[in-house]
């Protein structure tokens, strides 16, 4: 399967940011994000932090379970 994409290196972000400081950094995506998903920790959490995404910037969201495939196109 052929894929494009662009991987980018964000500094001074880690993984354990707690929900404010993504939802900071998700405001600052230029360009805006037209889909986000939700692909790390426990489902409840992951669908929690897309679900406040969505209601803060009105962007689409999803946190798709483990073994859920999701169609980018």
């Amino acid at each position: 399967v052929p894929v494009n994409l662009e991987v980018t290196t964000v500094e001074g972000f880690s993984g354990h940011s707690d929900r404010k400081q993504i939802l900071n950094f998700v405001k600052r995506v230029n360009p805006v994000p037209e889909r986000i998903l939700v692909a790390h920790g426990e489902a409840s959490k992951t669908i929690g932090l897309a679900s406040t995404i969505h209601k803060a910037l009105n962007i689409e969201t999803k946190a798709p379970m483990v073994t859920e495939t999701v169609k980018l196109r």
